[in-house]
This record gives C-alpha cells, structure tokens and sequence, in this order.
C-alpha cells in the first residue's frame, strides 16, 4: 500500500492556510494512505498529475481545492512512498515545481531540494566577476565531494568571492551543503566538517556509497521528514504540525553542541528557577540566539535530568509553529539553545486584549499542546511569561517542569505529592496536591486563567478562577477553570469547541448561501455569478449545493463568468462531473442534468475558444452517457458537434478517444460530412 510523507517545512505553511484549504490538504493525504497505487492514479478527485514543466521529472501536483494545488514526489524506484512537499494556490505551484530539483547529498544520504533557475541565474550572473581569489578557492573538488558538494552547488560556489555573495545563495542552495559551507566559510578544516557535520548524519550502511533511491533517502531524512503509518495517525496530526524547520525548505541546520560556537552577553535577559537565559551569538552565522543554561557551575543531578527532559521535549516538538524550537544543546544537558524571541505575551497584553488576537494566540498554544498531550506530555506552567512572540507568531516555552508520559518517569521522588509546581495563579489547583498525577486538563486551567488576565488586566490569585466580570470570554474562563478537572474541557481541542461555540454564530450550509445567490443571479445582481462559482469551487465535494442549486442555474446566466476564470470554471465542472459519479445513480435524474448541463457549457465553451473548458465538459459528460437509460437521445445534445472545426473539433476527438465506451453513442456521425473529419475517424475507427 503507499505510503505519505510530509516535508516538515510544509507546516508552516499549513498554519497560514484558510480552513476550506486546510481542509482539502486533510482529504487529499488521508488517501494516500486508503487507496492503493492504481487507485490513487486514477482517483478524479485528487488528480494526482505531472506538471508539463516539471523540473523533476518525478514531481506530480494533487488537487487541494479548486484553487490550490499540493506538490508532490512520487517514487520512481519501485516504492511506493511519496512525499507532500509545498501546498499553493494553482499556478504558484506549477512555477515552484518547474524550478526545483530533488537530489540524494552523496555523503550524507539525505533528500536535498534546491532552486536550479534561482542558481542558474546567480552563477551566471556573477561568472563575469570571477577573480582567483574566491571565497572557496583553498577547497579542492574532490575535498568538497567527500563532504556532498555536488557538481552544480560546486559550480556555483565557485564563482563566490565573499560572504555577501555567499548569503546571497543562502536560499537556493540545498540546506546540508549550505551548512556544510558555512562551517568551511569560518575556518573549519575540512576534517573537522566531516568528523562535526557529515559523519553523524551519514548511513551506517552507506560504505563507500550511499543509495540513491527515494524511499532510502526520506528514511535518512527522518528529522525533517515525517512518514506516517496509518490513516489514524494522520488524521490526528494533519492540522496540528509536529514539525518546521526555520531554514531550508526540507531541512533545518543542526549544530554540534559544542558551548565555543556561542558568544553570550554577560548579564543574562531572564533568571530564575535552576537556570538563566543569555542573548548569544553563534558565531558560524552570526545569528542573534538565546542560550539557557543551569546556574551552578556543577548542577546537582536533579536540575540536570529537569534540563534533560526539557530538551526532550523541546526536540519532540521542535520547529513546530508554536513550539520553542531547541537548536543546539549541551550532550551532558547543561545548557541548550533557541531561537531570540521578539516577545513575551507579558509584554502585548493591550494587543492580545482584542478578541481576535487573543483567539489566535490561544489556537497557536493549542495546536502544540495537542500534539504534546497526545503522546502523554503536559506543560504544568502555561502563563504569559512563556508564550513568546517569534518571527510573527506565537510559540509556547519553558518546558522545563513538563510531566512526562505516564510510565515514563525516571525518578519518581522528582516529583513529590504536597510539593507545588507552576506559577501561582496560573497553576491548577491539582498542581499544590500531587502534580505528579495531572493531566491535559491541568494546562487548560492554566489558558482560562491566561484568558483571564488577557481581559481583565489582572494578576490570578491562587486557586481563584479570574472570570471576566462580562463579555463572550466569562463563559469560556469558567468553563475552563472549574475547580474540578472532570468538570473542564477533557482536551484542547474541546476547549476550542468551546470557544468557537462562545464566540461564533453557526456556519451556515453554504448549499443555503448557494440559493440565496441563486435568486440574486435571477434579480439580474452584477456579482452573484462569480459568487456562486466561487462558492461553488471553494466546496466541491458539497453534492446539495451543486445538485440543488448549481445545475438548476441556466448555463447563459453564468457563462460569461465561467469564461472569466478559466481555471476556476475547470475545476467546478470537473468537480460536478466527480460528485455525479458517488452521488447520482444509474438512469436517475441528476445523471441526466448533470449530462445537460456539462453538454450545454461545452456548447459555450467551443463557441468562445476554451479548449480546457470543452475538454474538461465533454471529458465529464463521456463519462456518464453510458449510464443514462436513454444514452442515444443525450448524445443529440451534442449536435452542435457539425459546426466545429480547428482545435475545437481537435480537442472532442481526443475525449472520445479516452472514453470509448461512449463513441457507440455517436457512431451516426461517421457518415455525416458536415462534422470534422477527425471526429469522424475517430467514432469510425474506435
């Protein structure tokens, strides 16, 4: 059976998608994990296809929605694993795939993408200023390849004669080599990169030669890849990301643990508990970080295994959207590494007081705490101070007393009943009598009272629910802090229920909205047309909205808008083509209009020179014909066929040959010289 994997970059991408296209993304990856490969070939509703200008020949772009499209690798050497790589709109998704390129880095045996045109451009560009002394120039080619420099990232390095230049690259290159660069750049000899960089990420099998196959190389990318089992799994991680990198577009940089790669400020930003956080410099990069690190020169043991769970948890979650990425850290786990954040939510209170921005402060938290809670972490101190801003959004810190999984415990006296862990105020009251033993339930106290204190400008008491006194937010805080855990949202996402519950009025069934403009199109309303239609491709799996109120729609009424948006027109007749395949029975009604109706916008579409409307049409309408209880009378429907000629007639020759089940039904036309000769041969010969 196939088998998805997902680019883990792909979820920052995800969490700035409107909810109909995240939507789609869910729907198209759980059927690479239900259908088998011929299904999935074949499957209309994902059309899964090869774009024309692929630079990768094994690229294919899957149906997201009408208007966005998802990129994805297929397996070209016997797997059947694909990876989902990048999700945008139609034709920014075609322009991506014909400039990328996939390759397998021959030292270290991992998936690398690059932007080949943006290289191209670059080397050729600043060829003209080559000079002997480049910034590489000291590194023989055979040196660069033992490190995975391949041939094209050589050739374009080569032309670079600082660092200026260097950066310029930066976004191009593929994200191992680049770093691999960027240690040579600072000094590094070539046998401290492969001792630091190259050799802990190369295949233990790989001797002397690393495999190029697909399936091999995503399974040596695991920490930028996700593969994922089962549709079960899936379904619960799609929406709520586990992981994405800052850099690169497959891959993240790693580092090496080494404390002499960081420059720290002397006085540090913020200390307390066991350990201080420092503004630091990596020197490699220049990157402006936060470096945390245990207090005591030598910690005792427990601080050290608080620590240790801490960058555990930070690297099970890292590079999620809204979680603290941990970029380096301390083998002996004294110290570790972040990202430099903007901002506490401490610091925006004014701002997140707004409705709005609150909301989406609380879904970011949400979304990494459901993955945490899911495999059995719980934060136990959610408040302002460890919500930061980073890179313009918010990520939840400081897991620092996080609770691991049940049966995960290494020492059970860590944790003592009658000791308190948290911050007061924002703590559960469970956290003052045995927070050993809390659950999900304990880190949505904590967000009631972060509500609370968002709204009302106020500090929490211990134990005291701080309920606004008024407004939409009173009934979500004492919800959310009932004294009694059983008696509080049981998980995130039912908290969000809550609140969408609270705050927003209910979705009306857009087969009700289609109806409304239904009858607006027929007052004569300029723009109830492209609503519809839009309406229409933004739901397409919604079979009231297109068998109730779309197909009733005279085609002469919306024509001119179908003609407008050439794309968006494609993709809802193609659209209502599919649904009447899984909701329209043999010889019923909705077969026969959906026939009629696909007949009378191919009509329209050969009149005004829309050839991918009239195939996608006649292409949806070939489809169904042998199912209708009258085939030969629909096919009259398709006289206007003896006027055609050029392309046109070229383009209904090409569908009758992909659905030759449905000639039998024009074979009248054989003999008539008034139609073009090629469909003539075409109904003649099949």
């Amino acid at each position: 059976m196939p088998q998805l994997a997902v680019a883990h970059t792909l979820w920052t991408d995800y969490e700035q998608l409107a909810k109909p296209v995240r939507a789609g993304v869910r729907k198209a990856m759980a059927k690479f994990q239900a259908l088998s490969m011929t299904e999935l070939r074949m499957d209309k509703g994902l059309g899964l296809d090869a774009p024309r200008y692929a630079r990768d020949a094994r690229i294919r772009t899957i149906r997201v929605t009408a208007f966005w499209r998802g990129v994805v690798l297929a397996p070209d050497d016997g797997s059947e694993t694909f990876l989902l790589l990048k999700v945008l709109p139609h034709d920014d998704a075609l322009q991506w795939a014909a400039n990328r390129l996939f390759t397998v880095n021959s030292a270290m045996g991992s998936l690398e993408v690059r932007d080949v045109a943006a290289m191209e451009r670059l080397a050729t560009s600043q060829a003209a200023s080559r000079v002997p002394a480049t910034l590489f120039a000291q590194f023989s080619a055979a040196a660069l390849g033992e490190l995975g420099i391949d041939d094209q990232t050589l050739e374009a390095v080569r032309t670079i004669t600082d660092r200026a230049q260097f950066e310029a690259f930066r976004p191009f290159l593929p994200e191992d080599q680049f770093e691999v660069l960027q240690y040579l750049a600072e000094g590094f000899a070539p046998e401290e990169v492969f001792q630091d960089i190259v050799a802990p990420r190369r295949p233990k099998e790989a001797n002397p030669r690393v495999s190029e196959s697909l399936a091999d190389a995503i399974a040596n990318t695991r920490d930028r890849i996700t593969v994922f089992s089962g549709v079960g799994e899936l379904e619960e991680i799609a929406g709520k990301p586990l992981v994405a990198p800052q850099g690169g577009e497959i891959a993240g940089n790693s580092r090496r643990g080494d404390r002499k790669d960081y420059r720290c400020e002397r006085l540090p930003l913020v200390g307390g508990g066991q350990g201080d956080v420092f503004k630091a410099v990596y020197k490699p990069s220049g990157e402006v970080v936060a470096l945390k690190k245990l207090r005591d020169k030598h910690p005792p043991a427990r601080q050290v295994a608080r620590m240790a769970r801490e960058i555990e948890c930070g690297r099970r979650l890292s590079g999620h959207p809204h979680a603290m990425p941990v970029l380096d850290f301390d083998p002996k786990y004294t110290w570790f590494v972040m990202p430099y954040a903007e901002a506490t939510a401490e610091d925006c209170r004014e701002q997140i007081a707004d409705g709005a921005a609150l909301r989406s402060l609380l879904e970011s938290i949400c979304s990494v705490l459901a993955v945490a809670h899911r495999a059995g972490w719980v934060h136990r101190d959610i408040k302002p101070a460890n919500v930061l801003r980073l890179d313009g959004r918010w990520v939840l810190a400081d897991w620092g007393i996080v609770r691991r999984p049940p049966g995960q415990t290494t020492d059970p006296q860590r944790t003592r009943v009658g000791v308190f862990l948290g911050s007061e105020g924002f703590a559960a009251p469970e956290l003052y009598n045995d927070a050993h033993r809390v659950g999900a339930t304990a880190d949505i106290y904590s967000l009631g009272q972060v509500i609370g204190w968002a709204v009302t400008g106020e500090m929490p008491l211990v134990n005291v629910p701080l309920v606004p006194k008024s407004g939409p937010w009173r009934a979500i805080v004492r919800e959310a802090t009932q004294r009694d855990p059983a008696r509080r949202p049981a998980t995130v996402a039912a908290f969000l229920d809550f609140i969408a519950q609270e705050l927003d009025g209910p979705a009306e069934p857009p087969v009700l909205l289609g109806e409304y403009l239904q009858r607006e199109l027929s007052d004569g309303a300029p723009d109830a047309g492209v609503d519809l239609l839009t309406l229409a491709a933004t739901h397409p799996d919604d079979a009231a909205l297109y068998f109730d109120v779309l197909i009733k729609v005279p085609v002469a009424s919306i024509m001119a808008d179908l003609l407008a948006d050439a794309s968006r027109a494609v993709e809802v007749v193609t659209a209502m083509a599919t649904l009447c395949g899984t909701y329209a029975s043999q010889g019923s009604a909705e077969l026969d209009a959906t026939v009629r109706w696909l007949a009378g916008i191919a009509q329209e579409a050969a009149r005004a020179g829309d050839l991918d409307l009239l195939e996608a049409c006649c292409g949806g309408a070939f489809e169904w014909i042998p199912l209708l209880d009258d085939g030969g009378g629909q096919a009259e429907l398709f006289s206007w066929w003896v006027a055609l000629s050029g392309d046109a007639a070229s383009s209904v020759a090409a569908m009758l040959r992909e659905h030759p089940q449905c000639v039998t039904y024009f074979r009248h036309l054989a003999h008539d010289l008034r139609v073009d000769h090629r469909i003539r041969a075409t109904v003649a010969g099949q």
